[in-house]
């Protein structure tokens, strides 16, 4: 059943203490574990090639740290999956033409959702039967999938709850299935994974289609137990009330939301994407 704690909503300026708390007990977060950190990953990427020459934001470290719980290894081999990531499809980086906001229906196939999951996680809608891939390149639907996690993660709340993602595959069909190629799947795969240090505590799919079944007949043989463990299918959307607050989800899915899609945040995202340097921002807050 869902959290009966009150729901937050998405953009905000502080930690709750709740938030603070987990920090410290799933994180492994401490003032001077927090600067020892720092200081220990500086190192290891003042040392490399591929990071010598690179400044990198005292947050950006932050968050790499606290996605590998303080082992500062771990962070050092995520950094260079990124770096990497980013030299290899440069034009992935790069903002999509703010007037395609105006002009594409597609580009609302994603959104953050306007209010977190009742214990702080951020909420992300991806609706893929919106996507047209005859209206919206396969590399612009790429771009806008990345920035909503990429950007969403200058947010200290984010960074430390993680997110909560609903896949809906309505209106899927043959047209959305011939882009999932194997080079495709992985690349997702591996930027999601490997490359950005998101937090992914639950993915629920609903609205079942053939292209979520060849989806997942692919993806599941390459993703960890512990991730599988985090995957719920729906046969009914209404099913997603088991998780999650009718306060907090679109009315498709039994829930109260009839205006969820956040164009203003999405844009303000997709700008700052275009912009951001590869040593990472300061967070949001």
């Amino acid at each position: 059943m869902p959290d009966e704690r009150e729901v937050l909503p998405f953009q905000m300026k502080f930690l709750p203490e709740f938030v603070l708390q987990k920090a410290i007990k799933e994180l492994n977060e401490t003032p001077d574990r927090k600067i020892e950190g720092r200081d220990i990953l500086k190192k290891l990427l003042s040392t490399h090639k591929l990071t010598c020459d690179i400044n990198f934001d005292d947050d950006y470290l932050t968050l790499f740290l606290r996605h590998s719980k303080y082992n500062a290894n771990k962070a050092f081999i995520q950094i260079q999956n990124y770096i990497r990531l980013r030299e290899k499809y440069k034009t992935l980086f790069e903002s999509v033409p703010d007037e395609y906001f105006f002009t594409i229906p597609s580009t609302m196939f994603g959104t953050i959702l306007p209010y977190r999951s009742p214990d702080g996680c951020t909420m992300v809608l991806c609706e893929l039967g919106k996507w047209d891939p005859d209206e919206l390149s396969i590399d612009n639907f790429k771009r806008l999938a990345l920035q909503l996690f990429i950007q969403t993660l200058r947010d200290p709340m984010t960074q430390i709850n993680g997110f909560k993602i609903i896949h809906d595959f309505k209106g899927t069909s043959m047209k959305h299935l011939k882009h999932c190629t194997p080079q495709n799947l992985y690349f997702q795969y591996h930027a999601a994974i490997d490359c950005i240090p998101g937090r992914y505590k639950e993915i629920h799919f609903v609205n079942e289609s053939i292209l979520l079944k060849t989806l997942w007949s692919i993806v599941r043989n390459f993703i960890s137990k512990k991730m599988r463990s985090r995957v719920f299918f729906h046969s009914n959307p209404e099913d997603l009330l088991n998780y999650f607050p009718p306060s907090i989800l679109p009315v498709q899915y039994g829930g109260e939301l009839t205006d969820y899609y956040q164009e203003d945040l999405v844009r303000k995202l997709n700008k700052e994407y275009g912009n951001a340097p590869v040593g990472g921002e300061p967070n949001y807050f």
